[in-house]
């Protein structure tokens, strides 16, 4: 599977090894947080994976809804400090809870999980595995920007010669 997704204006491709690896990380936080759900999703809130149990809920409105707001949060922090600086946010609920948290700069990780879970130890687990995906994810930009500049620098040898060759005077 490959998996195209924007960000910063330009593409991501997410190979099948990639998204692999991502389900991986998922896996892990979701089992050892014995959480209800883990999402992976973008800043739009298209939920790109997750593990868990979905059965009650929409995963597709659900992580818009949790995009949304945690793009809340971080307009409130610009207006109280000018700058967007809330990583994480928490919201308390009487049964479930959702730890959200930015991955890089065009994702976001969503955790759901029972009362019975401190959120110290989500926040701990969490913050692994954002810095797995994290790693993952400047490898791929880095890589990405590499190929982008070479293709360029390519498509601009062999079009100068095609002009060249087309408007030679004889």
């Amino acid at each position: 599977m490959v998996l195209e997704e924007q960000f910063s204006g330009g593409r991501m491709v997410f190979s099948e090894n990639t998204y692999q690896k991502i389900s991986r990380i998922l896996f892990e936080l979701n089992t050892r947080l014995k959480s209800t759900v883990c999402i992976f999703a973008d800043m739009n809130g298209y939920a790109i994976d997750y593990n868990g149990d979905t059965k009650n809920m929409n995963i597709n409105s659900f992580t818009a809804v949790a995009a949304g707001n945690f793009s809340a949060s971080n307009e409130m922090s610009r207006h109280i400090s000018g700058e967007a600086n809330f990583q994480h946010v928490f919201l308390e609920g009487t049964e479930k809870n959702v730890y959200m948290c930015s991955v890089s700069e065009d994702y976001l990780m969503i955790v759901v999980f029972g009362r019975s879970v401190s959120i110290g130890f989500v926040r701990l687990l969490t913050h692994h595995a954002v810095a797995k995906l994290s790693q993952y994810l400047d490898g791929l930009r880095a890589s990405s920007r590499q190929v982008h500049h070479f293709l360029d620098a390519e498509f601009r040898n062999k079009l100068d010669i095609e002009l060249d060759r087309a408007f030679r005077l004889f």
